[in-house]
């Protein structure tokens, strides 16, 4: 009986994350759809450029956020609350330095990146 809540579990948890990156995939061919026609191949290009970048920003994002979540909550689990909050405040001052970087990588690096 247990096993098959824990496929049911599995089941919807990928599901939905199945789904979710489905709709991330519409996103971005209907974004390409509609800067191609408003802006043709220099917009497509642009695009092309940032995409692997944002998905570089947002797979740290989420590494981070989910990593620290779960340690998070298995330190308050075991009634470690000291160092679960240690745990958060660490994860939110690395958040802050990774965003830091991106940011001033951005701002200073970009021209670089691009016509290297």
């Amino acid at each position: 009986m247990k096993d098959n809540k824990c496929l049911k579990d599995f089941t919807k948890y990928c599901s939905l994350n199945v789904l979710g990156m489905l709709g991330l995939s519409c996103y971005i061919l209907a974004d390409t759809f509609f800067v191609a026609n408003g802006i043709g191949s220099d917009g497509l290009t642009a695009l092309n450029l940032a995409i692997p970048v944002y998905n570089f920003i947002h797979g740290a994002g989420l590494m981070l956020g989910i990593g620290s979540a779960i340690k998070f909550t298995i330190f308050h689990s075991q009634g470690c609350t000291k160092e679960g909050n240690k745990f958060f405040s660490a994860s939110i001052i690395i958040a802050s330095l990774f965003s830091a970087i991106f940011v001033l990588l951005g701002l200073y690096f970009s021209d670089n990146l691009i016509c290297s």
